[in-house]
């Protein structure tokens, strides 16, 4: 079975990974907490997720299992030292490759899947965009059904607020 690769904490929710080819990749939290800020119960507590590829020795970039994996590590070693806080994130659309995001993260989920970190989705489809969400949160998270109901909640809102532009 592969292992992940070694990872540098640069500090908390901040992290940084070589791989065998020399591409560093940077693994980094950010406060999500104004999409939940009408829930003050734990909104200081939601984290978005994102990855970025800082340096790159090769013209291209070869699949890399490992870098699934050690992305995947990242977020559940966090979710089991930190079982309160909560990762929130909307598939970018920028590039009009939101659903082939959500695809692949929830592939990586189910690879890597464990009895302690579960993966929820909502989706909103709309005449001129689709936007996919999901949230990872720690089973043992004592406001989990409480959270949850909540992300479905605005989901709920934020596709009404768009069907009426």
């Amino acid at each position: 079975m592969l292992s992940s690769y070694n990872v540098s904490q640069l500090k908390e929710g901040d992290y940084l990974f070589t791989t065998d080819s020399g591409i560093v990749y940077s693994v980094y939290m950010l406060d999500e907490s104004l999409y939940f800020d009408a829930y003050p119960e734990f909104s200081a507590d939601v984290h978005t997720l994102g990855f970025d590829m800082i340096s790159n020795p090769l013209r291209k970039t070869p699949f890399d299992k490992r870098v699934r994996i050690t992305i995947s590590n990242i977020i559940i070693d966090y979710l089991t030292t930190h079982p309160e806080k909560v990762f929130f994130f909307v598939c970018d659309s920028a590039d009009a490759r939101e659903k082939s995001r959500m695809k692949i993260f929830e592939l990586w989920y189910h690879q890597r899947q464990t009895d302690t970190i579960e993966k929820y989705n909502e989706s909103i489809h709309t005449a001129d965009m689709d936007i996919y969400f999901s949230i990872i949160i720690h089973s043992k998270n004592s406001l989990k059904n409480y959270i949850l109901s909540c992300f479905r909640q605005l989901t709920q809102s934020t596709a009404e607020k768009l069907k009426s532009y």
